[in-house]
């Protein structure tokens, strides 16, 4: 049965699905007392029956149409070879960050259906529970999202060590891209085997780079995952980047069947520019924290735009932590009508 997600996502549809970015998080209560039994963040998401339950949390809590698997973008680089830890306060960190060509040799393969067990036992144990009727999403980061973390040690909002490494060694930068677009694609493939009906790509670092160094950087790698999942699925992709306005066009070009924007894109000016392709989101984050009112005119507004065309309504980025479940809920039954 091919669920209303799916549907939209390959425009079959104009009726709209709702789904929220980091849907699972710190605005549920429901959340905040399952991640308080573990001890470290990866533990979490390692732990298969607390990633299932944190995945089906938003779906059991809210009306919306999709529940996308509770992991994390960089699960795979400890398998490569990454000494990667979750440090409170500053996020990810690598003690052993990729800089030059001398550690191409010391990246190593990653054996899905080993190492990622417990990806495979929480997607199956969320399909179980998860109604016939809702989606069940699959995610990895865009190669060069992961590969900046790789390389910059941590998070970087100038993307400084990853920008010096490919202009001063084009080829070592180019060897870690494709090992990493090459697992990348392949863990998306086996989640879809494993029961995902859709596969989102979250490239979020992306929108830092120009549009120039988007085309040489990012773009060939994602290429690269998307082929993987082309010769071996037929699940619809969806691709998002924050901050990435300026890289519609080039997004355009990819093979896949959505495209999410962030809230500081002119949702009518891409719906022009591009009348085929079907879009993903553009809500204000933040407009969750106003009054229902207000939540449900900018929310019409998008619906408006849209209603004679495919939509996968969700917002311009993650939902944010301090978010009141009230402002979730005057969203979604906007989307609902109700």
């Amino acid at each position: 049965m091919e669920t209303l997600f799916v549907k939209s996502a390959l425009g079959k549809t104009t009726e709209k699905p709702v789904w929220m970015m980091r849907q699972a998080g710190r605005y549920l209560p429901e959340y905040r007392e399952l991640r308080s039994r573990f001890p470290d963040f990866l533990s979490f998401v390692r732990d298969a029956d607390a990633a299932a339950e944190a995945t089906l949390q938003p779906t059991n809590h809210f009306d919306i149409d999709a529940a996308i698997l509770f992991s994390d973008i960089l699960v795979t680089l400890p398998y490569m070879g990454f000494d990667l830890r979750f440090e409170s306060g500053k996020g990810p960190m690598i003690a052993n960050p990729f800089r030059s060509a001398k550690e191409i040799s010391q990246l190593k393969n990653v054996y899905l259906d080993r190492d990622l067990i417990y990806t495979k036992n929480a997607l199956q144990k969320v399909r179980r529970k998860l109604s016939e009727e809702k989606s069940l999403l699959g995610f990895v980061g865009g190669p060069l999202t992961i590969a900046s973390y790789a390389i910059e040690g941590g998070t970087s909002k100038t993307l400084q060590q990853t920008k010096t490494l490919f202009y001063q060694d084009p080829e070592a930068y180019s060897a870690l891209l494709s090992h990493i677009a090459k697992i990348t694609g392949e863990y998306l493939v086996k989640q879809a085997e494993w029961g995902a009906d859709a596969l989102v790509i979250m490239d979020s670092w992306a929108g830092n780079l120009s549009l120039r160094d988007y085309q040489q950087m990012a773009k060939p790698f994602t290429e690269i995952v998307i082929q993987k999942v082309r010769e071996n699925s037929n699940a619809p992709i969806i691709h998002y980047a924050n901050g990435a306005a300026h890289l519609i066009s080039a997004f355009a070009n990819l093979s896949v069947n959505v495209i999410g924007v962030d809230h500081r894109s002119e949702l009518s000016d891409l719906l022009t520019a591009y009348p085929q392709k079907i879009f993903q989101g553009n809500l204000d984050q933040a407009l969750l924290f106003a009054r229902p009112e207000i939540i449900c005119a900018r929310t019409q507004e998008i619906l408006e735009l849209t209603k004679n065309r495919p939509h996968i309504m969700n917002l311009g980025h993650g939902i944010l932590p301090e978010t009141p479940i009230a402002g979730v809920q005057a969203f979604v039954k906007t989307v609902r009508g109700i």
